[in-house]
């Protein structure tokens, strides 16, 4: 029953956001007590987003939404956050869609 409940995904609960414009609270901090990603959006450019772009082209050869792939948007939180993008993928699951989210958001430029 125990091993039922730690794999059912429902139970899963979302990663706490701190700031709406710039911080994920974790969930899971990283092994060295880290326990937020802040993004610094304003660093973020063209020249950012296109180096991501091709980077995760490289990972993802069919993706045709770079805003919709995950590789594309840990490459963007990557940039964003000053973290590497080993670290993004890294990150527990919930935590990793928390941070996606905000990616999205910030690509989309939705406000989220």
């Amino acid at each position: 029953m125990a091993d039922e409940k730690k794999n059912d995904v429902s139970v899963l609960e979302p990663a706490e956001v701190i700031d709406e414009a710039n911080v994920i609270k974790l969930k899971k901090p990283f092994e060295n007590g880290v326990d937020r990603v802040v993004f610094n959006w304003d660093k973020v450019t063209g020249f950012t987003l296109t180096k991501c772009y091709e980077s995760a082209k490289k990972k993802e050869p069919a993706m045709t939404i770079p805003s919709t792939s995950m590789v594309y948007q840990a490459a963007v939180a990557a940039a964003a956050s000053g973290l590497r993008y080993d670290d993004i993928l890294s990150l527990s699951g919930s935590d990793f869609i928390a941070v996606t989210i905000k990616v999205q958001s910030f690509l989309l430029d939705t406000g989220n």
